[in-house]
């Protein structure tokens, strides 16, 4: 497995040469908050489906 700092280069690397400081920002951010929810999917909690679509009935004006 890859170190975070070899993951960064990795992720550098991909994005185009004209890429801002703000690309590289943004980059990091969604690559992180990906690694966030796979781990939080396989630890919990997390919503099924069904439990997801019955709370967002609860939302619905009545």
């Amino acid at each position: 497995m890859a170190s975070v700092k070899e993951e960064i280069h990795a992720l550098i690397d991909r994005l185009p040469d004209d890429a801002t400081y703000e690309d590289v920002e943004y980059a990091i951010f969604v690559r992180r908050e990906i690694e966030l929810g796979l781990q939080e999917a396989e630890t919990g909690p997390f919503y099924t489906l069904e439990e997801a679509a019955a709370e967002m009935k609860s939302w619905r004006p009545k």
